[in-house]
């Protein structure tokens, strides 16, 4: 009988192991990535790889084999030789173990109970009894290729032993040896003094009774850094590269805002903006490696042939997700099947690699003096450039989707250049759309509101220059949202602009007696409508917080504002507010020179403003400091504050 795909999860579910949002989070990973769904419950943390397969091998009435022991095992070559590569991947099976005398082969699978596998081995090899237990089939995939392939990094993806590979950054940094040839020495070198075990096959059965008995399995814990400590580790470990210094920093961000954008979970959001920080790790000179410059110069071609699993060998026996792992791997594929390793086309390649693909190739073209072109391009000229690779490189979809959040639908393209904020209101879901990109080609920032409650939610979670909105809206009105919005102070004096089908003179008479700025009938020009903005953004201020960009820190947090400024070599005050506290942090050409909160200055009055994470921020440039105190660059400053933060939360 052929099994559901998702078989192994109605089970779990069934049986009470996950609850229903562990079973939905794994379902839509599944549906993103494809695979086996055993993968998605581990991955997504539904389950882990112990409670999972002990499930399955009371489910199946056998023994189960953890990743561990097959990474370890020493595999006979007459074993190996019982089943051919062609027919264990067919089949994803990996024999362990042969009785010579009762010609029977214990064999690992992803479903024992498949019949018609096991005949076809048994005539494949003349064998009597295949013997299946049941193991993960990432653990599968990877014994493969190590025992039958040679792959000796097979394991990397789904290794959780733990040597700490940003513990040995961190200690390299407390040496004061942070530059990139140490960072990689020391990577590279950790772990090397462990021989590879190797298990006898009656070690592997007595294993196997002893896990089934008690069901307690050998687990070594590794701490997951955050995502803001990654971040400063590697723009100071690319500080030396000259035209690239903060490119993965960059592009990190910007892979950040298109997951959001996309709306993948969370986790999977920082597992692929990790994989944005790392994807340069250990690549060296002197070809900067973009799926760009990949697909257009052989030279870059056959270097990245070399050095495209340089990160995950470096980082082979650190704690990273899979989806990382994945991103990096496979950034080079091609949608039209040309790219590698694998040849991978259209949606066989990972999320993550088409994502990093384009904001890799972006960062590179805006930033870097030293791309193809020899300048630094304009946004709108970088997407350009994307386009005409699209159809053979990139995601086509993926490529439309960056031109909207490159083009500055976010609070950092604000802070670098002062860029207004225009929130649009429409329930039409393609007007609102079109609208949208019509607007940010013309420079705006732009917000989208669905609602008018989800309008008003914006407008107060989030400072707005000017409002565009539609009258026909759920569950009220956009005259009943204008009411509400009067009612409120920080509110009250924000412009905003019908831009509707609603004709009737009465509509439009109540529009302005509300205090709409202006009652535009579709279809108006954008042009229109665009001057109509240009003038109210003109005359009124409307900014919440004093200073030229202001913002929420739950959109933007501190230390992506201080590397954000720091890189973009900002003079000014960043003012920030977090309930009842207030401080301020003074910049000069993106060096931090003097940081206030209550009766603190300098470095710790720094430190203590970390701790903020909900409040707001405002950015004044017209500001000046007139005294430094803080010598330290805006990365050491950030990783010494983080580690303290990290001190004072265990």
């Amino acid at each position: 009988m052929v099994r559901s795909k998702t078989a192994v999860a109605d089970q779990l579910l069934a049986d009470g192991i996950i609850t229903e949002i562990q079973y939905s989070g794994a379902m839509q990973h599944f549906a993103n990535y494809g695979g086996f769904i055993e993968e998605s419950l581990i991955e997504t943390g539904a389950v882990t790889e112990e409670v999972l397969l002990k499930a399955l091998a009371r489910q199946y009435k056998t023994r189960f084999v953890i990743t561990e022991k097959l990474k370890v095992a020493d595999i006979n070559v007459k074993v190996l030789g019982m089943i051919s590569v062609e027919l264990a991947q067919k089949h994803t099976v990996f024999p362990i173990l042969l009785d010579a005398g009762s010609r029977t082969l214990s064999i690992v699978a992803v479903d024992p109970l498949d019949l018609d596998m096991e005949q076809e081995i048994c005539r494949a090899a003349r064998l009597s009894t295949v013997r299946s237990f049941v193991s993960r089939p990432a653990a599968i995939k990877a014994a493969i290729a190590k025992f039958y392939k040679g792959d000796i990094h097979a394991f990397t993806s789904i290794d959780k032993e733990g040597i700490k590979a940003f513990q040995s950054m961190m200690d390299v940094y407390e040496r004061n040896l942070l530059d990139e040839g140490a960072m990689v020495a020391a990577v590279a070198s950790s772990g090397t003094s462990k021989r590879e075990r190797i298990l006898s096959a009656d070690e592997i059965d007595q294993r196997d009774k002893r896990v089934m008995d008690t069901g307690r399995f050998s687990v070594v814990a590794s701490k997951n850094l955050s995502l803001d400590i990654v971040r400063v580790l590697v723009s100071l470990l690319e500080s030396n590269r000259k035209d690239l210094s903060g490119h993965s920093v960059l592009t990190a961000n910007y892979t950040e805002t298109m997951c959001t954008r996309i709306g993948v979970s969370k986790w999977e959001a920082g597992a692929i903006t990790l994989a944005a920080l790392l994807h340069d790790l250990g690549k060296g000179d002197p070809y900067h490696l973009t799926a760009f410059n990949v697909s257009e110069w052989d030279g870059h071609r056959t270097t990245a042939l070399k050095r495209f699993e340089t990160p995950l060998r470096l980082l082979e026996s650190a704690n990273v997700p899979l989806e990382t792992t994945q991103a990096i791997r496979h950034m080079y594929e091609r949608i039209d099947g040309s790219g590698f390793p694998d040849g991978l086309n259209s949606t066989e390649i990972p999320l993550g690699s088409r994502i990093l693909a384009i904001t890799d190739t972006f960062s590179d073209l805006t930033s870097n003096l030293r791309n193809p072109f020899r300048r630094i391009l304009s946004p709108s000229e970088a997407i350009e450039a994307i386009k005409k690779s699209a159809k053979p490189v990139f995601d086509s979809n993926l490529v439309d989707l960056f031109a909207i959040v490159a083009a500055g639908d976010d609070i950092k393209r604000q802070l670098l250049t002062g860029a207004k904020s225009v929130l649009v209101v429409d329930s039409d879901a393609e007007q609102c759309a079109v609208l949208e990109m019509q607007l940010i080609t013309h420079g705006f920032n732009v917000r989208t509101a669905r609602t008018a409650e989800e309008a008003i939610k914006t407008m107060m979670d989030d400072p707005i220059d000017i409002m565009v909105s539609e009258v026909d809206l759920k569950p009220f009105d956009g005259f009943e949202m204008k009411k509400r919005l009067n009612e409120q102070e920080r509110t009250k004096a924000i412009p905003l602009i019908y831009f509707t089908s609603r004709s009737a003179s009465g509509d439009v008479k109540r529009g302005f007696d509300l205090g709409a700025q202006d009652y535009l009938l579709k279809p108006s020009a954008i042009e229109v409508l665009v001057t109509k903005i240009q003038l109210f953004l003109g005359r009124v201020r409307t900014s919440i917080i004093p200073g030229g960009v202001s913002g929420s820190l739950k959109e933007m947090s501190i230390p992506d504002l201080v590397q954000i400024l720091g890189h973009g070599r900002k003079t000014g005050r960043l003012k920030l507010i977090s309930g009842a506290h207030s401080g301020e942090i003074h910049f000069v050409d993106g060096d931090i020179h003097n940081a206030v909160f209550e009766d603190q200055r300098g470095e710790e009055a720094f430190f203590s403003m970390l701790r903020f994470v909900d409040g707001k921020f405002s950015l004044d440039p017209g500001f000046t400091a007139t005294e430094c105190t803080i010598n330290g660059t805006p990365e050491m400053l950030l990783l010494e504050g983080l580690r303290r933060l990290d001190e004072g939360n265990r």
